[in-house]
């Protein structure tokens, strides 16, 4: 078996074409190439052949430096292992993210010359954190990125970001035509001349791959299929070439000698290897063999920065064949030889080394130490590598070292790693909740709830505190696995139970524990009984953990005044010390900004927004393939902006990231949204999918803000006309009133008061006692808005109405003729009376593309102005100017009578 780099100074013969765009391309300074092709196409020689014709031109001053990064997909893929392979040792730290290895990439500059082309090949099987520092340094100057991917439709989420923010080239290698594959046939063949049929079929049977073509014609060569007739080649046997190149591969390599097959599944096993490990593997990886290897350009030497002498299997997919062709056994018995191979003192190996080490050492069952696996597990919970960290966690829970305290709390990591990686395979595991703790099969009569994690009387302060980690683990994994409230909340009730007195070492943890987890069980009775008891956290810095449950239940209780308070006193501690509270900061913070929008103030929220995203400006950032909270939030904001084309278009992002891993239960939230910003554009299906998604997806840890859920989902069913819409807003209602969120019952009552039927006297009542509960301006401004649709009231419009949707309530509009979403958006605006320099500036689009989308709409709805579109709709009121609205005269008081603070929106 041989590799296509034997053809390799062929294929710029058959790829002109491609290869001069791609060096056409390369040539620009800030220049980002993107080479896609099926596995055997060429793609990587053509990057190669690419990069080595611009070495010596004379655009550059002075040889430019090039980084080749090699992807492998392999057991050993950790977070910017492939960037630590191109850089000098020591450049970047044990732990460090995309960010910081960016500052360490711009910081080695000096070293390396003016201009610098970095190759990243295969991107598809490459750690997702050094695309996203690759994808930073594009459009830099000095830098000139060629990446090669497999597939355009499946690339890593940071490729994927960097062709929607460059000016990207995309250069697509095709498979060969006829013509060409008879030329690398007859170049393969010494010149000779082919058989017009043997031509045909050797590319029928190829496909037009030049690597499946070539050891297509070396296996017929070595088989005497191929006979020779003067200068006329024929294939004159019947026997077919598999139908895929892998199979293909993999037949070729079950006829390879023993010996050559066991170099080679060596090789592909622990790529990059050193030179000098292989010397240690003879009787696996024999010194002939791998010269056959080599000679066959199967395998190809490489060099570490540190000039370390390297092998690996030349090509990707060879790699992957052969590691597809181990059997459960061989893979076992040659990873033990690979593990012998391994440096004594392995917790002292640079991090890589040591993460590998490890990998391959629980591989093959071996043990390591003790404290390797305690740095390894730092290593691994630092890069959030979450499957890893359940690996380490699980070696160590499971061995005899270390106190009680120290593997239960190690459980507790894994647990809370399993719930984080979000991976199905994990959550899945039916033992995952049993400990090594022969106690934990012994369940205590009067809960059903495991003894192991109860503290006991005999137990010191160390092992009571680890005991309640590990119980509050398994609440969130009953929550956010099983969707099993019931089972949680008696999980805690024990925990509560056993550290009752405020004097119990665990009681302020577990108090803490089930307010946070109460909380997003959607319990809110509870949480506000905790809450009141002795030992709950009522100041900082006890209280910021709790603060982004308490914000939450708050803000939808209307109580703004409160939740902004709260964020005042926890916030700032809790981004000083994001250390001690790696997640407090941003769950405050996101909890603020939806209690902003759900409270009417859409400036406030907006001025988050930009916080939000001043947070996340690092150049990396654009690239993570993150949670999805930030096109949430951005999504958010513009539906209560009115611009619903751009709030599904992020509500689509966000459903997308959180569908791959949702921790934090924002999913729903985004299906609901999503929904929502649908149905306001006029496409219908697509909302009632979204709606049959959200029906059929476990509200989880989302429960805590099902109300705002609903409150979407109603609003939905009121853009859509759903049949069942004054059953669904009447069901809300009760349930708001039964758990006393008087914010979610008030704007339930005031979307249900939007029904052709209107508003019943009772709805105005209690809209005007919700209103003085709340006792803010925006909640006077729903309770009119319910009071003014009692029979006889303005169907749509009215200052108080057009108030309502300035702070992020939009009443839906019907319309006599089709129009598309954004015609649909613009005359909303319009019929608010905005401008159409507001409406271009919201929009993103220019004051022309307005006119215009009013000029069609006027035309498909036969009038002839704005006023027009008011009559249109049925309007009783004058057209508005937002900008100058008396808002007290909105609530029959004129603006000077109010105090200052109650003077605009977002001062309440």
């Amino acid at each position: 078996m041989s590799s296509i780099l034997s053809a390799a100074h062929i294929l710029p013969t058959l790829r002109a074409t491609e290869l001069q765009e791609t060096q056409h391309a390369l040539r620009s300074p800030g220049s980002v190439v993107l080479l896609v092709g099926e596995p055997g196409s060429g793609r990587h020689v053509l990057a190669r052949q690419a990069i080595a014709g611009l070495l010596g031109s004379p655009e550059f001053e002075a040889e430019p430096t090039v980084l080749t990064l090699n992807a492998t997909d392999t057991v050993s893929s950790l977070p910017l292992s492939l960037l630590r392979s191109a850089l000098p040792p020591d450049t970047l730290p044990d732990v460090c993210d995309a960010e910081t290895a960016y500052g360490a990439v711009l910081a080695a500059q000096p070293k390396w010359s003016e201009d610098i082309i970095v190759l990243v090949d295969d991107a598809d099987s490459a750690d997702e954190a050094t695309l996203q520092v690759v994808a930073a340094l594009g459009g830099h100057d000095r830098y000139r990125i060629l990446i090669t991917a497999r597939d355009l439709r499946q690339l890593p989420a940071a490729v994927g970001h960097l062709l929607r923010a460059r000016d990207v080239t995309l250069v697509e290698v095709s498979p060969l035509s006829p013509e060409q594959s008879a030329t690398l046939a007859r170049h393969i063949l010494d010149g000779a001349h082919l058989e017009a049929e043997t031509a045909s079929r050797l590319h029928r049977t190829s496909g037009g791959s030049p690597l499946f073509l070539v050891e297509l014609i070396r296996s017929l060569t070595r088989s005497h299929s191929l006979s020779k007739y003067g200068d006329l080649v024929c294939w004159t046997a019947d026997d077919a070439a598999p139908p895929s190149l892998p199979e293909f591969l993999l037949r070729e390599l079950s006829r390879a000698r023993p010996a050559t097959r066991s170099a080679l599944l060596t090789v592909a096993l622990a790529e990059p290897v050193s030179l000098a490990a292989l010397t240690q593997l003879g009787d696996i990886a024999s010194p002939d063999a791998l010269d056959t290897l080599f000679n066959l350009h199967i395998i190809r030497e490489d060099a570490a920065p540190d000039g370390t002498p390297l092998v690996r299997t030349s090509n990707q997919l060879i790699g992957e064949t052969a590691r597809q062709a181990v059997t459960a056994g061989q893979r076992l018995q040659l990873l033990a030889r690979i593990a012998e191979t391994l440096p004594a003192g392995l917790e002292h190996e640079p991090a890589e080394t040591l993460l590998r080490g490890i990998i391959v050492l629980l591989e093959v069952g071996a043990q390591p130490s003790p404290t390797a696996l305690r740095r390894g597990l730092e290593l691994a919970r630092a890069t959030n590598n979450h499957r890893l960290v359940v690996r380490i966690a699980r070696a160590l829970a499971a061995g005899t070292y270390g106190s009680e305290a120290d593997r239960l709390r190690i459980t507790a990591i894994m647990l809370t790693a399993v719930r984080h990686s979000g991976s199905e395979a994990l959550l899945a595991e039916p033992d995952l909740l049993i400990t090594p703790d022969p106690r934990d099969r012994v369940p205590v009569a009067a809960t059903g709830v495991s003894a192991a994690i109860l503290p006991t009387p005999d137990d010191d302060a160390e092992t009571a505190l680890a005991r309640i980690e590990l119980g509050l683990a398994r609440a969130d994994i009953l929550l956010y696995r099983d969707d099993d409230v019931p089972a949680a909340r008696a999980v805690l009730a024990a925990l509560q139970e056993r550290s009752a007195h405020p004097s119990d070492p665990g009681h302020a943890a577990v108090i803490s524990g089930a307010i946070i987890r109460l909380g997003y069980a959607g319990d809110f009775r509870a949480v506000s009984a905790l809450t009141a008891l002795p030992g709950a956290p009522q100041r900082v810095p006890e209280l910021i953990p709790v603060a982004g449950v308490r914000i939450l239940i708050e803000g939808q209780q209307g109580r703004l005044r409160s939740t902004r308070s709260l964020a005042r006193r926890s916030l700032p501690v809790a981004l000083r010390q994001a250390a001690r509270y790696p997640s407090a900061g941003g769950e405050i913070f996101g909890a603020l900004f939806m209690t902003e929008i759900l409270n009417g103030q859409v400036r406030s929220a907006a001025r988050l927004h930009r916080a939000l995203l001043r947070a996340v400006e690092h150049p990396t950032a654009a690239y993570r393939d993150g949670t999805g909270y930030v096109a949430f939030a951005t999504g958010t904001l513009a539906a209560a902006e009115g611009r619903w084309v751009a709030a599904a278009a992020e509500f689509a992002a966000a459903v997308d990231a959180l569908s791959r891993a949702d921790g934090a239960g924002f999913l729903p939230l985004a299906l609901a949204g999503r929904a929502l910003t649908l149905a306001a554009t006029g496409m219908h299906e697509r909302a009632d999918a979204a709606l049959a998604r959200l029906e059929s997806t476990l509200p989880r840890a989302s429960r805590i803000l099902e109300g705002s859920i609903r409150l979407n989902v109603l609003s939905a069913g009121q853009w859509l006309g759903t049949p069942s819409f004054g059953q669904e807003a009447s069901d809300l209602v009760d349930w708001a009133r039964e758990r006393e969120l008087a914010l979610i019952e008030l704007r339930a009552l005031q979307v249900w008061s939007t029904s052709i039927q209107g508003a019943h006297n009772d709805h105005a009542s209690r809209a005007h006692e919700l209103s003085a509960t709340i006792g803010s301006e925006f909640a006077e401004l729903l309770a009119a808005a319910v009071a003014e649709r009692r029979p006889g009231g303005p169907t749509r419009d009215s200052p108080v109405v057009r108030e309502l949707a300035r702070r992020g309530v939009h009443s839906p509009f019907s319309w006599r003729a089709p129009l598309t979403p954004r015609e649909r958006e613009i005359a909303a605006f319009a019929v608010l009376g905005y401008p159409t320099k507001h409406i271009a500036g919201a929009l993103a689009i220019s004051t022309r593309t307005v006119e215009a989308h009013l000029a069609k709409l006027y035309a498909k709805l036969g009038v002839n102005d704005r006023e027009g579109l008011a009559v249109h709709l049925d309007l009783r009121a004058a057209l508005w100017a937002p900008d100058s609205v008396d808002r007290g005269a909105v609530m029959g008081i004129p603006e000077t009578a109010l105090p200052p603070s109650e003077r605009h929106d977002d001062k309440t």
